[in-house]
């Protein structure tokens, strides 16, 4: 059994020039969409790959209340925008949004250039601006389920093709499981209890192991593995953080399972916002 933890990411970032007199006595205000055309510009100059960013109201809200004092992940959580990953910027005595846009291409573009960050918010108080740009949270609707257990399997799958080291573990490439209704019960039961509650632990709310859970909802097992984490939002994002991690690494090749169940939850005003449960199983019924 492991345990994986994974924490939404926050980027903090300042960007300062020289302030000019009496601005905090003027009104503060939204920049205007022209302005945003420009920091777009500086962006595809910064990365031509990367994606349009979208304007975010609430984002504006945020960049709104950085211009009041209030620190980045406040700001955020007061204007009930979720983030996986945030930055900020902040430049003052700017005399047009034109100049912030340049400043942003020459000492900034490898952030500005980031293709997870999709929205940004601005600010404006006089020469004042404030920016933040953010990758929000996005998790997949409870609806796609099955597909995102199919894409987790098929990614599963494709890493039991080869050889692999899962830390100070030599495994080599192992046969494919199939996807188990009953290992995907289990699983669930437990996505739900966490997210639920705002825990991760392998151990239940009720003392249940994950061998307990297999056991309640009918499989008869010979061996049982089971992987947990929380933060990611897509099926590849939580298979590189479990390959990357030796003992969720060593579940996933372990030659001896023959079955998986995954599931996840999502609780937006938890600590981890999404939660997946990944089961592992060998039946007494398998011949392997």
């Amino acid at each position: 059994m492991s345990l994986l933890t994974n924490f939404p990411d926050l980027l903090f970032g300042l960007g300062l020039a020289a302030v000019t007199p009496g601005q905090a006595q003027q009104q503060a205000h939204p920049i205007r969409d022209d302005a945003a055309a420009l920091v777009q510009a500086a962006r595809q100059q910064c990365n031509p790959d990367a994606p349009a960013l979208r304007t975010q109201p609430r984002l504006s809200e945020a960049a709104r209340r950085l211009s009041r004092g209030v620190p980045l992940q406040t700001a955020l959580d007061d204007s009930d925008y979720r983030a996986r990953r945030s930055f900020q910027w902040t430049f003052k005595g700017y005399a047009s949004p034109d100049a912030v846009a340049q400043a942003l291409q020459q000492k900034h573009c490898s952030t500005l250039g980031n293709p997870e960050l999709l929205d940004v918010g601005l600010q404006r108080n006089g020469n004042s601006y404030w920016l933040v740009a953010a990758a929000p949270f996005d998790p997949p609707a409870q609806g796609a389920a099955g597909a995102v257990a199919a894409r987790v399997l098929t990614l599963v799958n494709q890493a039991r093709t080869q050889p692999r080291r899962c830390g100070s573990q030599a495994f080599g490439a192992a046969p494919s499981l199939s996807l188990n209704e009953v290992l995907t019960r289990a699983a669930a039961t437990h996505a739900e209890s966490m997210a639920r509650y705002g825990y991760m632990e392998h151990r239940g709310r009720d003392g249940s192991s994950p061998a307990d859970r297999a056991s309640r909802v009918g499989y008869d097992w010979r061996s049982i593995g089971e992987n947990i984490a929380m933060g990611q939002t897509t099926p590849e994002k939580v298979m590189q953080d479990w390959l990357h991690s030796p003992e969720h690494c060593a579940n996933i090749m372990e030659p001896r399972f023959t079955e998986m169940g995954l599931a996840y939850a999502v609780n937006k005003g938890s600590e981890g916002g999404i939660y997946w449960a990944q089961a592992f199983g060998l039946p007494k019924r398998a011949t392997r």
